[in-house]
Formats: C-alpha cells, sequence, structure tokens
C-alpha cells in the first residue's frame, strides 16, 4: 500500500453558508487548483453568481479571485477549470435566459449565438468538452416518440457538427443532455443513468447507472452504490468502450457507509482514482480497485463541521496531487 506522505497545504477559506455549488478541479499541467462556486448575493432577493478561485497547488497561495457578473449560473466545466458554460438572467420575468462560454482565467466571456438555442425555453443548457471548442445545446424539440435532442456546434467555426435523438424511454425522473469531456453524447436520468452514444452514428457506446463516475478519456467508468433507485450495492469498475465489468474498489466498507452518497474524481489517465464518502476519501488504483492511500478526517475535514460529510474532491493529471474541500477547509495532498 503506498503511503500518503504529506500535506502540502492547508487553507481556511470561509465561504457564505448558503454557497450551494462547489467544484475542484487541477489545471492540465497541475500547477494550481481552480475552484468554482455558486456564491449568493448578500441582499435577500439578490441573486447568485459564479466565482472562481485559483490557488497554487504547492504552497495553497490564493493566486486570483475572478466574479463574474450578478445572476449567472453554471452549467458545464472543462476538466481543468480553465472554459465554462454559464448562463445569465436566468428566470427573470421578462428577461430572455443567455447562454455563454466564459474562460475562467482571463475573465473574458462570450455570448454563443442565438441560433442554437430555442428561444422559447425559458430556461436553455448548454455544456462544453474538454477541447473547449466543443459546444452541446440541448432541447426537447425532437420527434414526439423521442423528443430530447443534444446539438453539436463547433465554437470556433459557429457550424453544427451533430445532432442525435436520446434512446432514453421516459419513464419518470429528471432528464437530461450533455456533451462529454471526450466529445460524445450524451444523455442522463436522474433515476436509469446515463446512455453515451457516437455524435455521428448515434450508435450507443456504453450505458451505466446514476451516481457513477466516468473518466475524462472515456477509458473507464466507476459505479457507486446505487441505493435510492435500484439495489446495487457494490463500487464498480467498468471499460468505458463496452461497459463490461473489469473489478471493484476494494475499501472494505459498513453497510452504512455503502448507502452513503459518495462522489469521485479520476487523475487524469494515470491510472488513479478518488472516491470520497462519510468522513472518507481513499485513493485507489485503476482497474484493479487496489487502496492506495486513506486520507483520515483528521487531515482534511473542516474542524467546525460535526456531523458526517462527503467531501469534494479533484485530482492532478500525473495522480501526484489531491485536493479536498470540507466546509471552510480546503486541503492539498501529495501521494507518492
Amino acid at each position: 500500500m503506498h503511503r500518503l506522505l504529506f500535506v502540502a497545504a492547508t487553507l481556511a477559506v470561509t465561504m457564505p453558508c448558503k454557497t450551494v455549488a462547489q467544484n475542484l478541479f487541477f489545471s492540465k499541467d497541475g500547477r494550481v487548483v481552480r475552484e468554482i462556486l455558486s456564491v449568493p448575493e448578500p441582499t435577500e432577493n439578490g441573486f447568485s453568481h459564479v466565482r472562481a478561485i485559483t490557488y497554487d497547488s504547492v504552497t495553497g497561495k490564493t493566486l486570483h479571485v475572478l466574479d463574474l457578473d450578478a445572476d449567472t449560473w453554471l452549467f458545464s466545466v472543462t476538466t481543468d477549470g480553465r472554459f465554462a458554460i454559464v448562463s445569465i438572467d436566468r428566470d427573470r420575468k421578462g428577461v430572455p435566459a443567455r447562454i455563454l462560454r466564459a474562460d475562467l482565467e482571463t475573465g473574458r466571456m462570450n455570448e454563443i449565438p442565438h441560433s442554437w438555442v430555442d428561444p422559447t425555453d425559458p430556461r436553455p443548457y448548454a455544456s462544453i468538452a474538454d477541447d473547449g471548442r466543443l459546444i452541446s445545446v440541448y432541447s426537447e424539440d425532437g420527434p414526439e416518440e423521442s423528443p430530447m435532442v443534444v446539438t453539436l456546434y463547433d465554437w470556433r467555426t459557429k457550424r453544427r457538427v451533430a445532432r442525435q435523438t436520446s434512446p432514453l424511454i421516459g419513464a419518470g425522473g429528471i432528464f437530461g443532455g450533455d456533451v462529454t469531456p471526450d466529445g460524445k453524447i450524451e444523455f442522463v436520468n436522474n433515476r436509469s443513468g446515463s446512455i453515451v452514444i457516437d455524435p455521428k452514428t448515434g450508435r450507443t457506446l456504453i450505458s451505466y447507472g446514476p451516481f457513477s463516475v466516468r473518466s475524462p478519456d472515456g477509458t473507464w467508468v466507476v459505479e457507486f452504490p446505487q441505493t435510492v433507485y435500484g439495489e446495487r450495492k457494490e463500487f464498480s469498475i467498468l471499460n468505458g468502450l463496452n461497459g463490461k465489468p473489469v473489478g471493484k474498489l476494494d475499501l472494505s466498507l459498513t453497510e452504512e457507509e455503502v448507502n452513503w452518497w459518495w462522489q469521485g474524481a479520476f487523475c487524469g489517465a494515470s491510472g488513479r482514482f478518488i472516491a470520497a464518502g462519510p468522513d472518507e476519501v481513499f485513493a485507489v488504483e485503476i482497474p484493479t480497485g487496489k487502496k492506495l492511500a486513506t486520507f483520515s478526517p483528521e487531515i482534511w475535514k473542516d474542524l467546525d463541521t460535526k456531523e458526517k460529510t462527503t467531501g469534494s474532491v479533484a485530482c492532478d493529471p500525473t495522480g501526484k496531487r489531491v485536493a479536498i474541500r470540507s466546509g471552510a477547509r480546503l486541503t492539498i495532498h501529495n501521494l507518492n
């Protein structure tokens, strides 16, 4: 078993108590960690806005803070935290919502073409692939038997490159669709899970259940236990190309821990994965599922948080550094 070497930095960053979303990302070179938050406005009737904070991944020093305009909502982020899709003026009466492509390093924002979005849709949704170039727009204006549609556009040429309808059958729950980090089309249902299809042919490549994490390059999928809409109680590792089971995460958990809400992050293509559960964070090897390290809550948990919590996690592409957010505490850890 590999041993956790040391905590490289511990940050005490105080966040508003009503922060509704947190996301951590390592840059492609691993030199910085980006944290993207949805921050409420201080006024009673204010709107939230997107904030992007950049930290030095070695020292933990805050390098840059970028606040977008009021009433900005985060939709999608590249896995390095550089580019994002945000909406503005969402849910305002008499004001159409707009969707923008944001560079979270420079603060530059560009609105996507109006022709890409249904003007009658009060809540348009879009997402971005890891190349920062492919942008998807989800709508439900398809044929009656399959109304859910994802259309892909090339940001540079502004041309449509693919359009596919969903093979998912409506059986309750919440539906959606987007572009995956590696440029595939994905249709999602919060109960039945996801279907990834080839954007050109519409052929189904893989399907997997909810509470799962797909690697950015599409090579692997880690399925967490599904105890809300099913009875799967294993941490399965799937081949991302064909969906076949190849292993399980060797975590030796109690039933209470298995039934917890888990989240995770792949460490690029390094063959490492970070799993976060009830006061527990593990580094594991993919595809064997072998546990490499355990991060005890004493080194990452917010000391003012008494109840069990799941920390937000990110891992750099080399698998050598892990970031964990717990309440007002952000810690960055090195692995050998």
